[in-house]
């Protein structure tokens, strides 16, 4: 055992210095005090063989002494659900120091064992065992010692009433006062204490909605009634002044304008204080990506107008930087992404992008500025150029595209956005080579309430997208072209964590025959971000094996997601779906079905996707027998 050898060890290196030490001594006073003789040789050795003499004894018996100091024995809890036994096991000393500290006496493990009948009692009370009995028995005879706890439950004490009183009521505004259920307290149902406090909690939560941001809980009574083995809770609260947001004052700018964070505050001098604003405010300046913490923080005392001044601090970010990505899929062949940006480009957050993409099937530069704030504080301007060498199986198209758009963000996480876009373009598909110069009016709803960018838990995101389209190069070819998706998320666990996502994706182009319609506008269905388990581009319409586009999609996934611990996940999934030669999908193909396994790397930024995707309804000579996709983020 640890102890005893500890103890042994010690002693040794205790002795093993004392002989050293002595024979030192010995021999030093005799070369300097007169000359070393054989009988002070002799005393030496005497001495030297008492002091070992005396340490090989000490560490014999040591063991045994140390061993007759520590008392084990065995811990075990009767009468209760293996629910509750797990709680009681949790706050336990005498089962928490079971292993780690026994006792050194008899005396002492009982003394552990009743300083925890108060505790367990304590957590039977909160759990709504009022009348519960504690009891235990110490079996000294055993080997090892024997400890028996034994309950005695009893029923569950019901909840019979909730009160709430206010103090001093009518000297302030009226308060409505929320109903037990509303607090998470159900009458007749088992009177818990975690739900009391929890309770308590709701109430002040409840009170400073309402614009007291100063509330307290001056008397909290619980009355238990043993009789009728029920249980009365009454609150009394104080709730504070009624509050209107006074001036706010901003802390830690540089060398970003003050304007850009008055324009996200959702409140005006003079409203009624609401908490939720506070964090609906950080969120806003978060998403900016201007800064790294924000914290907003109400003062403690009024001011001379009667109103409570609000204090922001905030920390800005870097605002250059440099990022690289790299993805691998088998139908897609290697590819990456580098890109630079300054979020504050003119100090009002305006934000320049410059990004470089290189594949297999692509080669494009792209640089995107947006300016922040223009004309009102919710719209934005973004003025984006692309070039690009688009060569995917299914066509080739040397493109320069431009746009003008101006978003304006509306309640509710929403995006409303519309502009003008050009796009010069050579196309060539099968041998037949045309160039175009499409002008269109692009329009686009987005809606994001998803709680994460790349790892979504819960939440949703619509995307709905429409433009008409017309080629000013003189062929009077105009058509008209519209997506319609949306993805929703939901966790089903926590610990671990599983979340079920789904996806449906749909398109239409109407106006123009598929073969006049230029073949990098088509719609086209397989890949990675797609129907996984088919070439990219692959799944609708083909010309032999060749893909060839076609005038509408649907698009459908389902994802299984695990989380185990905090970097490891999986996922199952099943995708579905297919591109139609007709505008309204009515031309005979067949929904084209592929699942699979992946499996992901959660970093500090996003998760590493590796899936594998194999094809349910196999085509010979077109499909492989499996599709591999490495990549960021979830597929969607």
């Amino acid at each position: 055992m640890p102890a005893k050898k500890d103890t042994v060890k010690g002693m040794t290196y205790f002795f093993a210095i004392t002989i050293i030490w002595t024979t030192i001594r010995q021999g030093t006073y005799h070369a300097h005090c007169r000359p070393w003789t054989t009988s002070a040789m002799r005393r030496s050795l005497a001495f030297c063989a008492l002091v070992c003499g005396l340490w090989f004894t000490a560490g014999l018996f040591a063991p045994s002494v140390m061993a007759s100091s520590e008392i084990r024995y065995d811990v075990t809890m009767e009468g209760m659900t293996n629910k509750l036994r797990t709680r009681l096991e949790e706050i336990s000393k005498t089962v928490l120091l079971e292993k780690k500290r026994p006792p050194g006496s008899i005396a002492l493990l009982r003394r552990r064992v009743n300083e925890d009948i108060p505790r367990l009692l304590q957590v039977l009370k909160g759990e709504g065992y009022y009348g519960a009995r504690v009891s235990a028995d110490i079996d000294t005879k055993a080997e090892p010692v024997r400890v028996m706890f034994r309950v005695a439950l009893g029923p569950s004490y019901l909840l019979k009433s909730v009160e709430i009183k206010t103090v001093d009521q009518d000297a302030r505004p009226r308060v409505s006062l929320p109903n037990p259920e509303e607090l998470g307290l159900h009458l007749e149902k088992p009177a818990r204490a975690r739900a009391v406090l929890d309770a308590k909690e709701e109430l002040i939560k409840h009170t400073r909605k309402q614009g007291f941001p100063f509330p307290r809980i001056v008397q909290q009574k619980v009355i238990v009634d043993h009789a009728e083995r029920t249980l009365a809770v009454i609150f009394s609260l104080d709730t504070g002044p009624l509050a209107h947001f006074g001036s706010t004052s901003i802390i830690g700018l540089e060398s970003i304008d003050e304007s850009v964070v008055r324009s996200e505050i959702p409140w005006q001098d003079g409203d009624r204080f609401g908490p939720e604003m506070f964090s609906q405010l950080e969120k806003e300046l978060i998403k900016t990506g201007l800064f790294a913490t924000v914290q907003v923080k109400l003062g403690e005392t009024f001011g001379k107008d009667g109103l409570l001044p609000v204090t922001i601090t905030v920390k800005e970010r870097k605002h250059r930087t440099i990022s690289a990505a790299a993805s691998y899929k088998t139908d897609e062949g290697l590819g990456g992404t580098i890109s630079w940006e300054h979020r504050n480009l003119l100090h009002y957050g305006d934000r320049l992008r410059l990004t470089t993409t290189a594949s297999e099937i692509t080669l494009a530069a792209e640089g995107q500025f947006r300016k922040q704030q223009f004309l009102r504080d919710d719209q934005s301007l973004s003025f984006t150029l692309r070039a690009a060498d688009d060569r995917p199986d299914a066509f080739r198209s040397l493109n320069v595209y431009t746009s003008l758009i101006l978003d304006r963000t509306l309640p509710n996480e929403m995006v409303l956005g519309g502009g003008l876009a050009f796009k010069a373009e050579w196309v060539e598909q099968l041998g037949d080579e045309n160039r175009y110069g499409l002008a269109s009016v692009p329009l686009h709803l987005y809606w994001d309430t998803s709680d994460d960018l790349l790892d979504p838990k819960r939440g949703g995101r619509l995307m709905l997208a429409f433009a008409p389209y017309y080629d000013a190069f003189g062929s009077n070819l105009s058509f008209i072209k519209g997506q319609l998706g949306y993805s929703r998320y939901t966790q089903v666990f926590t610990k671990p964590s599983l979340v079920l996502a789904g996806r449906v994706n749909v398109g239409s182009i109407g106006g123009a025959k598929r073969d006049e319609i230029p073949a990098d506008e088509r719609f086209y269905a397989g890949g990675g971000g797609s129907i996984r388990g088919y070439p990219f581009q692959s799944a609708g319409p083909l010309d032999g094996t060749n893909p060839i586009g076609g005038r509408s999609s649907l698009e459908l996934s389902a994802e299984l997601r695990l989380k185990i611990g905090e970097h490891i996940g999986f996922v199952a999934f099943l995708d579905g779906g297919n591109a139609f030669t007709d505008s309204i999908g009515d031309s005979g193909e067949n929904l084209l079905w592929g699942t699979g396994a992946g499996f992901r790397y959660f970093t500090a930024i996003g998760p590493v996707r590796l899936d594998i995707g194999v094809p349910l309804n196999q085509r010979k000579g077109i499909d492989d027998d499996y599709q591999i996709y490495l990549s960021f983020g979830q597929a969607f």
